[in-house]
């Protein structure tokens, strides 16, 4: 005698909806971890663009004993290239710096999306605000 057999395949509406659960869960979890990433980010770029200006300030000061009045222009620094400042979040029109000496001055690094991040130098001693900085 011949059975009848009845197979379905499939996933039940039960499977799909753990699934679902379990993709958002993920989703939960890994965005606010990729955005602190970014914010990361933007602050360490922000942060090599202003060390960059602040060893193009130092050698200026020990080549010349005296600073660039036009603070915009990054290429008057020495050793500095304008595309030494362009990455991915800030462009070299973003940087400006107020020196007045050697071991105090002030470099201000504006973003695309205007994030501020701020290097105080005094006596030698930097010290960081702005974006992403506690």
């Amino acid at each position: 005698m011949k059975t009848k057999q009845n197979k379905k395949s499939g996933f039940t509406l039960v499977e799909l909806m753990v699934v679902a659960i379990i993709v958002a869960i993920l989703a939960a979890v890994a965005i606010p971890l990729m955005s602190g990433n970014r914010d990361r980010a933007i602050a360490t770029e922000g942060q090599a663009g202003c060390g960059t200006i602040a060893t193009g300030i130092k050698m200026q000061w020990v080549q010349t004993g005296s600073f660039s009045t036009n603070s915009a222009n990054a290429e008057s620094l020495p050793g500095i290239v304008l595309d030494d400042l362009d990455g991915t979040y800030f462009d070299h029109s973003g940087y400006s710096w107020v020196a007045t000496d050697g071991n105090d001055y002030v470099i201000t690094a504006t973003s695309r999306d205007n994030n501020v991040i701020t290097m105080t130098v005094v006596a030698g001693v930097a010290t960081w605000t702005g974006y992403g900085q506690q």
